[in-house]
């Protein structure tokens, strides 16, 4: 199949276009048809408060062979001042060369939302996180009151704190644990997330979304209550067994504080002094700033394995609750007439992670590759829904067939044992081929009637190599009969000379990324001028996987690999760290900072991950 991809093309937008000064904005950075981006360097956002960003979306799509690549790096913005802000162009570099995006203009009106920002969809990105909005908490702490004596470290100390919180601090591998990071405060502040946890060893599912708005809790920590703002919540499904920790976050916190000599002049009204704290007619002197960060503690999950006893043929790495049910398309057509089998298997746990059922088919029959679809809620804990798997296949001769009962087994953490659910078996019939041969286009889903051509396209490569042999026959001969006199000897002697220097390149070359893929990776590991040493390993990967596996570059993500390892006999635990690893890269490859300290520890597991599949008994289809 030919794969062909669009033009280059790069974007900003901004949404919505017009909002209230209490509202928020989300600016989208869009990359499309390009799967070798090196750095987005954001526009300046010096009218804007920046709640969370960069986000990274993308997603890849291929009709009739054409594919179409998106990619996008959002921020949520908060504007500091009403009226018309530009947003300068954002600059994007793919494959070497530098582009700019549009620029874009948000309109802020002088006027504030109804209700507050609770009833707006806009008014807040994250749920239970605004802790400088414009909608005040009404409490009586006074703690933003700065006394005489006091040290100001440890009186944030005292009444701020950032805490990872966690429904459970044990699992079994697949089984999903709930991380939320909380913001305790008893402090008015302006506060940035400077340090996202990124969830190494896990799948990560976020929970948090602008439709779940509650605003702030009030809640008790050892004895003293503090208003408390979700900063992420997330669920996170274990792909290895063994103590894993979940990074920290981290927050940068402009804090202010007035002197208590001033709270004295205003009649210790303190109520309304922390409401009405941005418009209070204090003088600078009377006004201390501290900017303090604050880091949440690491939590360590002891991820346990699943059991080896009574562990199922079928199990393929499925925790939860599952059911399956299957269905033919029909049960009586032509043997030149493709069949569809649909399996769909639905509940909850990590379905997003499962992969095509093994079918014991009937012999004579010839299955191709399923196409899968998914409907899956992802805000439920764990993951609910179901996923589609819609297998085509051709039957060779006419006769009564029966497909055996497909089974699916899963691990319940809940009863701590396995469980196997099947199908029914399926009987279809297959009748004589009719006079023309009729194929099921899968891109299109119609029929096409094909005269005299039943199950030609099944031998087309061998065609094609009869008919390279027979032009390279005719060639030979051709070039014998209107071979050149000894006067040109010298010329063709050179030639052939130039031929073998040049095939000997191609065979060292050949010998060199044999012995290691990721030589030009490598290569910019150790200069410090390397700019795209994300770009360069996520191509150099996905080319040794498109070769060692022999699908398209095109098919390696981290939704499709699991099944294309599954289908390649390679083993789940090889599949899960494979699939980890493609998201840490995608992740710090859309990230705006090329050089961190993470590019010596992604190679080495890059590396690592190869010489686990160069090992691997891989199955030719």
């Amino acid at each position: 199949m030919n794969w062909t991809r669009g033009q280059v093309n790069i974007s900003q937008e901004i949404s919505p276009a017009q909002i209230n000064k209490d509202q928020y904005a989300t600016l989208k950075i869009i990359v499309e048809n390009s799967n070798t981006i090196q750095q987005v360097t954001p526009p300046s956002f010096k009218n804007f408060t920046v709640l969370s960003g960069p986000n990274q979306e993308s997603s890849m799509s291929s009709v009739n062979g054409r594919v179409k690549q998106y990619s996008a790096l959002t921020f949520i913005l908060k504007p500091k001042r009403p009226g018309k802000i530009s947003i300068d162009a954002a600059t994007v570099t793919v494959g070497g060369k530098s582009y700019k995006t549009n620029s874009t203009e948000l309109l802020v009106n002088n006027t504030a939302s109804v209700n507050g920002s609770g009833n707006s969809m806009t008014a807040s990105p994250f749920p239970d996180f605004d802790p400088f909005g414009d909608e005040k908490p009404p409490t009586d702490f006074t703690d933003y009151v700065l006394h005489k004596k006091e040290n100001i470290l440890d009186k944030v100390n005292k009444n701020m704190q950032l805490r990872l919180e966690t429904d459970k601090t044990s699992c079994f591998v697949g089984e999903p644990i709930v991380a939320t990071y909380k913001l305790y405060t008893r402090l008015k502040s302006e506060s940035k997330l400077v340090q996202n946890p990124s969830f190494n060893g896990f799948s990560v599912v976020d929970l948090t979304r602008p439709v779940d708005m509650t605003g702030y809790t009030r809640q008790k920590l050892n004895g003293r209550e503090y208003n408390v703002y979700t900063i992420r919540k997330a669920q996170l499904y274990p792909l290895q067994q063994g103590n894993i920790d979940l990074e920290p976050a981290e927050l940068e916190n402009n804090i202010q504080f007035i002197k208590d000599e001033y709270v004295n002049k205003r009649n210790n009204d303190a109520y309304r002094l922390f409401n009405d704290f941005a418009d209070a007619a204090v003088p600078a002197e009377g006004l201390i700033n501290q900017t303090v960060n604050l880091k949440s503690k690491p939590v360590t999950i002891l991820v346990k394995p699943l059991p080896e006893i009574n562990k199922p043929a079928s199990f393929t790495g499925a925790v939860g609750k599952f059911s399956i049910e299957a269905q033919l398309q029909k049960t009586d057509f032509p043997a030149n007439e493709s069949g569809k089998l649909v399996v769909k298997i639905s509940g909850k746990g990590n379905l997003q992670l499962l992969t095509a059922p093994v079918l014991e088919w009937p012999a004579g029959i010839d299955q191709y590759d399923p196409k899968v679809t998914e409907a899956l809620d992802k805000m439920t804990v764990p993951v609910s829904g179901s996923k589609t798997f819609e297998y085509s296949f051709s039957v060779n001769a006419p006769g009564n067939y029966s497909l055996p009962a497909i089974k699916f087994s899963y691990f319940d953490p809940v009863t701590v044992s396995y469980k196997t659910v099947a199908t029914k078996d399926l009987l279809f019939t297959v009748t004589r081929p009719t006079s023309q041969a009729v194929f099921t286009n899968l891109s299109s889903g119609k029929k096409e009637n094909v005269p005299g051509a039943n199950k030609i396209f099944n031998y087309y490569w061998l065609i094609i190599g009869l008919i390279a042999v027979v032009m390279m026959i005719g060639l030979i001969i051709w070039i014998k009969k209107n071979k050149k006199p000894t006067t040109s000897l010298k010329i063709t002697e050179d030639v052939n000379k130039a031929e073998a220097i040049k095939l000997n390149s191609i065979i060292e070359t050949s010998a060199i990324n044999q012995q290691n893929p990721l030589v030009k990776t490598e290569e910019c590991l150790y200069r410090d001028d390397c700019t795209g040493f994300y770009s360069l390993l996520n191509t150099e990967l996905k080319n040794y996987l498109s070769h060692k596996l022999a699908v398209h570059p095109a098919e390696i993500n981290t939704k499709d690999i699991a099944a294309i390892m599954d289908k390649k006999n390679i083993s789940n635990d090889t599949s899960l760290q494979l699939q980890q690893l493609l998201q840490e890269i995608e992740w710090q490859l859309y990230t705006p900072f090329e050089r961190n300290e993470k590019t010596n520890e992604l190679y080495q597991k890059t590396h690592d991950i190869i010489q686990l599949i160069n090992t691997a008994d891989i199955r030719i289809l």
